[in-house]
């Protein structure tokens, strides 16, 4: 009997997720934790659980692998790899600078509530309560409220293209992070392109107009999602010493993809 239509893609998706998923675990399962500067262990295996999730993600909604929302899920997953790389530099001492930003941010926005509190209803009071309540038992269930400073610039103390020097990512960054940071953002070189169309009319003078395009999914977009996944990989194997037998996602997609034939 013949396989339905789409069958193979999705059993290729279901083997494609066990592989990233068991390629985390075995390289998770091999590192030995930092006890006594548990920051560091956190905040780096924090950030390879978030590049792994939104990898899966990805393969869980094909309707997002388009031109709109696919380079904003790529943007993120090249974003988490600089941080890595450039924290990896200085385990300790970064990790603790991230964690401790992340924290600021979180006392930051629970006094924003407070101070919203103050001018709401009472039907809003109630929401806004339980949020605040909420937020603060997980900030201190890490550190005391009142030791957590707040800082409003780069959590880092450098910008993005700075970290990707100092960390070897140069190429990542100017060749994955800047352009995809047109549909992150909105700027006009995604805009523009995606968004906008010459009038059709010829005494208009080829003025502009809105469209509202859309885009049939294009698994490239996975694809890339697997390069930068394996990126990662890559990067924790290396620097801690965690070597892994489980195929990296892109070769694995490479060689049993339904989509394309193998690509370099």
């Amino acid at each position: 009997m013949a396989s339905a239509p789409g069958s193979n893609v999705i059993a290729f998706l279901n083997n494609y997720r066990t592989n990233i998923v068991r390629g985390f675990y075995a390289r998770f399962r091999r590192h030995t934790p930092e006890i006594y500067s548990n920051e560091t262990t956190e905040a780096i295996w924090g950030l390879v659980a978030r590049q792994t999730v939104l990898a899966l993600e990805l393969t869980n909604n094909p309707g997002i692998w388009n031109r709109h929302i696919g380079p904003v899920a790529l943007r993120a997953m090249v974003d988490v790899h600089i941080t890595l790389a450039w924290i990896l530099m200085d385990s300790e001492q970064r990790s603790r600078e991230y964690i401790r930003y992340g924290l600021g941010q979180e006392k930051l926005l629970i006094e924003q509530l407070k101070d919203d509190v103050k001018t709401s209803p009472s039907t809003r009071k109630k929401r806004l309560g339980r949020a605040i309540t909420s937020k603060r038992r997980w900030l201190e269930s890490q550190l005391l409220e009142w030791a957590i400073e707040v800082n409003v610039g780069a959590w880092s103390g450098k910008s993005v293209r700075e970290m990707a020097q100092e960390a070897g990512c140069d190429r990542l960054y100017k060749f994955a992070y800047v352009p995809l940071s047109g549909a992150a953002h909105s700027m006009w070189q995604s805009v523009g392109r995606h968004n906008m169309s010459y009038c059709a009319n010829p005494l208009h003078k080829f003025h502009r107009v809105p469209i509202l395009t859309s885009f049939d999914p294009d698994p490239r977009y996975l694809y890339k999602s697997a390069r930068h996944l394996s990126r990662t990989y890559l990067l924790i194997s290396q620097r801690l010493d965690l070597p892994a037998k489980v195929p990296l996602p892109a070769r694995y997609f490479r060689r049993n993809n339904p989509f394309f034939a193998d690509e370099d």
